[in-house]
Parts: structure tokens; sequence; C-alpha cells
């Protein structure tokens, strides 16, 4: 008798922010160059590149410079946009292989609440917790800067 073993699928990772800004004001933060800019380097970290085409089909690619002065290059295509409503996107980690690259999806939802708006950022497909748990500091930290944004 043999044994199969089926991988575990990684929980998806799920952050939800409510910030005292219209929704349309927090949509344009991950849309406009010039702001998402601003909050998608976590922390110390810095977006010097960036190129959006935000359409269904459009493509997307920034690159983070880490305090240490390593570059680390992220790229996908949008697969919905919904403005002010929803994002959906692929996200891609450009890898020294090519072969070790593969996609994540990465979905925005932008729900009017009181007084502003709440934003739910669902990634999935993560390769492991380990993955996921990384993500999941670097999102909250851009999540949580992103009220100076907006």
């Amino acid at each position: 008798m043999s044994e199969t073993h089926t991988p575990v699928a990684v929980p998806a990772l799920v952050l939800r922010r409510t910030y005292k800004a219209p929704r349309q004001r927090v949509f344009d933060a991950w849309t406009k160059p010039e702001l998402a800019a601003k909050i998608l380097g976590p922390g110390d970290v810095t977006v010097p590149e960036i190129e959006m085409d935000v359409r269904t089909g459009g493509t997307y690619r920034l690159v983070m410079l880490m305090p240490d002065g390593e570059r680390m290059n992220v790229g996908g295509t949008y697969r919905e946009v919904r403005a002010p409503e929803r994002l959906a996107m692929t996200w891609r980690w450009e890898e020294d292989d090519p072969a070790d690259e593969f996609d994540t999806l990465l979905t925005l939802d932008f729900n009017e609440v009181a007084g502003g708006t709440e934003l739910v950022l669902t990634h999935e497909q993560l390769a492991s917790v380990e993955s996921r748990d990384r993500h999941a500091d670097g999102w909250g930290k851009i999540l949580d800067q992103l009220a100076d944004t907006v």
C-alpha cells in the first residue's frame, strides 16, 4: 500500500482596514502611480520605479528598493478593474531563475462604510505559510501607511 500526499492549501491572507476617506480616494492610491509609489514601499522601503496600465488586461511593474540597496521587482496583470469598487491582479516576484516565478492573486475590495471606506485586501495562492506570513507583515505596513496618503 502506498501513501499519497496532497499539498495542503495555504489559507488566503485577508486584511481589513477602514479609512476616513472617500472610496475613490482610497482606490486612487492603488491606481495612480504618483500615489501608489508613496504607499507600496513598506516601512523604510522605497519605490523608485513604477509603471501602471490600470485596465482589465493591463500590466503593472514596480521596483522596491530595500534600505540595504537590494532591488526587488514585482509585477503582474490586472484581471479586474472596477473603479472605485474592486481591483484584482496577479502578483509575481521576479526571481533570479524565471523557473522559480509564479503568480499569486491579489484582490482589493473598496467598500463604502459610514464615515469612510473599508479596504479588504485578499492575497491568495501563496507558496507557503511562511510566504503568507511575510506578505502579511509587508501588507500590514502598507495598509497602515495608506492612512497618511488618503
